[in-house]
């Protein structure tokens, strides 16, 4: 009865001039105002969802139902495809795990890596956790209560700083695995407590040769047209009882509550997608004053840093395969940073932004003092505001110099550590600095042995001895004031800081050893680090009066600012009066958009949303990065109308797609879902002309980047043999 009924309805609609759908009407018209959206505010949405041919619009704002029950957080973003504990995310998501199971002779980062069995997956780089939301808890009224009342900025901090600890100390269960945080929202403006299940046993499961995985390299990074395989598979384990565990071979795959399914029908240009992921920072809400210093100060001399860094790795890398290997993550973390600011400072500089920003935040002061109650609540604010941050920028080169120097050398930061861990063990655990709690010491125990991964002395010197001279340029006798600290010889010269630096990493120095800075940073105290001999220790506890006054400094700032944001933003919100996302902040959130392709400019010629199989070949060089595998592209050269995954309306098979999501990083690994919650592709990346969109959106121009489903189960399958995977996640 149905196909008759179906054949009457089809006369029907031919006889009437065509039935129209108007979900995929709206689709087509649909602009997408932007938003990274936390899930419970899916339901304020659910007409649009509706209207844009979502099947179960409910679904996607609950986030422990299907589909958002299988969206996880690894550091990027990624999501559970099988019943056992199967993970997927990016490549470039796998690095330090790819680096850490890579020697000379073995290389996977370069040739790759596929497990055939649960036995052959090899353990991630140490430390390395999968997390999975609880429960969302909205505690503002507990950690906000009559702070307006607190006048002392740093009693302020500490007092939300208190409640904090106590509310995770409240929740948290370590022996269910269940861990807790704490974030803010909208600046402060309110605060949720975030229950997670944390999976300790992660392993790498499959990852493509890098000429697959990132294919096209820095070259093709944050542009369209994109042709990358950007994918990799990890498993969770826990113990044979089903309780969260360590690494043991006796673990067993983790079986999730919810996992998703590889998409049922083809995806198209203007369909619904949307984009579940743990984004990481935006900075919509920051003022005018903010914006203007990024982009005229800070991303200028940031871009000058990593510039000269990039050189230094890059010069690492070719003295040997070692120390190419223990840069590699580094190098490839610089160019994206790099490309990244070079590119945001190309959009204000292109469109304007700045003063775009600057006009939005005359407007909102002009509709304040419009009305007298407005300007009794809010008038001060943003003068305050400004004024908060003119003190801030003033020490902001130094502090970021000191910060940079301590994030690149791994015997300053491990003695840093070990030092500030010996100041807090003598107090009650509640009274600590919440990174030295002991629910915390396990994690810097394993960061200080994973350092070791990609330590080498030479690294140290270079990146030490590049720090010290940046800092000795700084102007007003600033650097002077901080390069007195590391030696009784004032470092005046690049030659005598090369002669200290070299004079650091003698037989005395112990730090450099993994076991001997756990054991330091698990047993010392105080005392007993001023009699050491090793000069990185002596040298982090003469730092250390520098760094503690930084992080006074911070603790004051964020004292004041969480009484003046929020006003801010209240402002903000009634004057734009519509419903409004907070910056992202690495919980996890939902956007939705279309799959739809852009023109880069006026005058440019329109960008089409997929790429193909065929444009994979055309940019094949043979040379780093377009150098695809010959059997990738035998393969290819097979691939015809019938074939697998093949798009008639392309005429190929699809390799990746531009959608209008709004995302960030941190996003990398996402799942991109279409309207029935099913798996279509991963996202990527962004596009250059729209990374000023994290400060200021911008919709008829902003995209982001997806691996399409369809190539990435192509290659796996013709490529690299990856059967058992296909079968696992239900792929014929």
């Amino acid at each position: 009865m149905k196909k008759y009924v179906l054949v009457i309805v089809s006369l029907f609609c031919i006889l009437a001039g065509g039935c129209v759908d108007h979900s995929q009407q709206a689709r087509m018209a649909f602009e997408n105002p932007g938003g990274m959206w936390m899930p419970e505010q899916i339901y304020d949405q659910l007409e649009t969802l509706e209207s844009l041919g979502v099947e179960n619009p409910r679904a996607m704002a609950d986030p422990l139902a299907h589909p958002l029950g299988a969206i996880i957080g690894m550091g990027c973003s990624a999501s559970f495809v099988s019943p056992h504990g199967l993970i997927v995310t990016n490549h470039h998501c796998s690095y330090q795990a790819l680096q850490v199971n890579s020697t000379p002779d073995c290389n996977i980062f370069e040739d790759g890596f596929l497990a055939k069995t649960f036995a052959e997956e090899l353990p991630a780089e140490t430390g390395k956790k999968v997390t999975v939301t609880q429960e969302i808890i909205d505690v503002t009224d507990i950690v906000r209560k009559n702070i307006t009342e607190i006048s002392d900025p740093l009693t302020r901090y500490k007092t939300i700083e208190g409640r904090i600890k106590r509310l995770i100390a409240t929740h948290e269960d370590p022996a269910a695995g269940i861990r807790c945080t704490v974030k803010n929202f909208f600046e402060g403006q309110s605060y949720y407590l975030i229950k997670k299940l944390e999976l300790k046993d992660i392993r790498l499961v499959y990852a493509p040769p890098f000429s697959i995985g990132c294919y096209g390299g820095d070259i093709d990074n944050w542009n369209w047209p994109r042709h990358t395989g950007d994918v990799a598979f990890y498993r969770a384990y826990v113990a044979p009882d089903g309780s969260v565990a360590e690494y043991s071979r006796d673990n067993v795959p983790y079986m999730p509550q919810h996992y998703l399914r590889i998409a049922s029908e083809p995806l198209k240009a203007d369909d619904f997608v949307m984009v579940a992921g743990y984004p990481g920072r935006t900075q919509r809400w920051w003022t005018a004053e903010q914006v203007e210093f990024a982009y005229l100060l800070n991303n200028p001399n940031r871009i000058k840093i990593l510039t000269e860094t990039m050189a230094i790795y890059e010069n690492l890398a070719s003295q040997s395969d070692e120390l190419d290997i223990k840069v590699r993550p580094s190098i490839k973390g610089v160019a994206n940073s790099l490309k990244y600011l070079q590119s945001l400072q190309e959009n204000f500089k292109d469109y304007g932004l700045l003063a775009k920003k600057k006009t939005q935040q005359e407007e909102l002061a002009t509709w304040i003092n419009q009305e007298k109650t407005r300007k009794i609540r809010w008038g001060k604010a943003l003068e305050k505001l400004a004024a908060l941050q003119r003190k801030r920028q003033q020490t902001a080169l130094r502090d970021s110099l000191i910060s940079g120097l301590r994030r690149s050398v791994t015997v300053i930061n491990s003695a840093h550590s070990i030092v500030r861990m010996a100041e807090e063990r003598s107090k009650p655990d509640a009274d600590r600095d919440p990174s030295y709690q002991k629910r915390n010491w396990g994690r810097t125990e394993q960061s200080l042995r994973r350092a070791q991964t990609s330590y080498d002395p030479k690294i140290d010197k270079a990146m030490l001895s590049y720090y010290l001279k940046k800092i000795g340029e700084l102007p007003g006798g600033q650097g002077e004031n901080v390069l007195i600290l590391f030696s009784k010889e004032l470092l005046s010269t690049p030659a005598k800081i090369d002669s200290f630096v070299d004079s650091l990493f003698i037989e005395q120095l112990t730090v450099d050893d993994a076991d001997t800075r756990v054991e330091l940073f698990k047993n010392a105290d105080t005392g007993q680090l001023k009699k050491s001999s090793d000069p990185a220790i002596q040298l982090a506890l003469r730092l250390r009066p520098l760094t503690k006054s930084l992080e006074d400094e911070t603790k004051i700032h964020q004292g004041q600012a969480v009484l003046l944001k929020p006003l801010y933003i209240e402002a903000m919100q009634a004057f734009i009066g519509k419903p409004l996302s907070p910056d992202a902040n690495g919980s996890l959130r939902v956007t939705y958009g279309t799959v739809k392709g852009y023109r880069p400019g006026p005058d440019s010629q329109k960008y089409k949303p997929f790429t193909t199989l065929a444009g994979v070949l055309k940019k094949n060089t043979g040379v780093k990065p377009f150098d695809a595998p010959e059997k990738l592209v035998a393969a290819a050269k097979q691939v015809g109308p019938g074939s697998p995954y093949y798009m008639n309306e392309i005429g190929d098979i699809p390799v990746n797609f531009l959608s209008d999501v709004d995302t960030t990083g941190g996003n990398s690994g996402s799942a991109t879902l279409n309207h029935k919650g099913e798996l279509v592709g991963l996202l990527f990346d962004g596009n250059s002309e729209s990374l000023a969109s994290d400060m200021i959106f911008m919709p008829e121009i902003t995209r982001s980047i997806h691996a399409d489903i369809r190539y990435i189960l192509w290659f796996m399958k013709n490529v690299d043999g990856a059967d058992n995977l296909l079968l696992e996640m239900g792929v014929d």
